[in-house]
């Protein structure tokens, strides 16, 4: 009789201790009145007072609109991964790796900052390129799936580079790496964005058109000298008569357009006008070049004590061979002292 009543008491425990095991696993251990009530074990949102921040993965965004078992796919809630990858399919197919925040957030799965994110790579996306779509660079059949690409020029600009009549860039051979004339920050590859360091295109020299300067489809065959372009200019210039100018433009002008005005601010490398003892001693060049046009041909003797011919030689008479003449005063005194 006593081995029967023991046996009873083991089924009713058994019984007991099979009805009221938690179908979660044993792991979860929340009270159950945080999901359910006692009108209906079945799960009601609106009843769910469990705050899942007090887990290690906090619900915002995207992930706060998701039903429980979107990711929680069994009632054992314990130890489910974490990782984005568990969850969603990468439809990027590993060319981006497991990682989705590195692009994306949870507030919002639309990636909206990716020229930020391109300056993480090899190629930060630069002017024009900032503004292209990603499928014009990473073609594929599903256009998510970002493979890494040539970075060289000609990979994407095939098309461009052979297109281009002005200049021609196939027939006179130009370079197929683009940043050799193109700067990556323009938002075009035309006008400032050329670039032209070697021969830089700023002041009067800012043109809009290559062929300007380049009369050719050989863009090799062109001289830096100024007389090459200002001829025109040069032969028409009247005030003063540049005929007996140099053709070195650049040493009375500078780069303002117009070119005015003109200084020959390097007159000192021949006679120092702007130095020594004849700074501020003069007003106008006609002071000096007393032939209007002729800046080639200067007077000494016609300025100060010079124009008295008998107190200059007395002044020489220890210099043999003595010329009252003004090259004879500048072949003494080339630095005007």
């Amino acid at each position: 009789m006593k081995k029967l009543f023991i046996s009873v008491l083991w089924i009713l425990f058994e019984i007991h201790t099979a009805n009221t095991q938690s179908p979660h696993g044993s792991g979860l251990r929340f009270d159950c009145a945080l999901c359910h009530s006692s009108d209906s074990w079945t799960f009601n949102s609106k009843n769910y007072t469990f705050n899942h921040d007090s887990t290690s993965f906090p619900l915002i965004g995207q992930h706060a609109t998701l039903e429980c078992r979107s990711c929680h796919t069994s009632l054992s809630f314990k130890d489910i991964p974490s990782d984005c990858i568990s969850c969603h399919v990468d439809i990027h197919q590993q060319t981006l790796g497991n990682d989705c925040a590195r692009c994306h957030t949870s507030l919002t799965w639309v990636v909206e900052n990716i020229t930020k994110i391109h300056e993480q790579t090899s190629f930060p996306l630069m002017g024009a390129h900032a503004t292209v779509d990603c499928n014009a660079c990473h073609q594929s059949e599903t256009n998510v799936r970002f493979s890494p690409i040539n970075p060289e020029c000609i990979s994407c600009h095939t098309q461009d580079y052979e297109m281009a009549k002005n200049p021609d860039h196939k027939s006179i051979g130009f370079s197929t790496d683009c940043s050799v004339c193109h700067k990556q920050t323009s938002v075009d590859w035309l006008g400032v964005g050329i670039v032209h360091s070697f021969f830089p295109l700023e002041q009067g020299h800012q043109i809009s058109d290559c062929s300007q300067c380049h009369k050719s489809t050989d863009y090799n065959d062109i001289s830096p000298e100024c007389i090459n372009c200002h001829q025109k200019d040069f032969t028409n210039a009247k005030n003063p008569d540049h005929s007996l100018f140099p053709t070195q433009c650049n040493l009375c002008h500078t780069l303002a357009i117009g070119w005015m005005p003109a200084s020959f601010t390097n007159h000192d490398s021949r006679f120092p006008i702007y130095s020594g003892n004849h700074k501020n001693e003069w007003d106008q060049c006609i002071e000096c070049h007393i032939n209007p046009g002729d800046y080639i041909t200067f007077s000494c003797v016609k300025c100060h004590e010079h124009n008295n011919a008998g107190k200059l030689a007395k002044e020489h008479d220890e210099v043999s061979n003595y010329q009252y003449e003004s090259n004879a005063c500048y072949a003494c005194h080339p630095k005007g002292n």
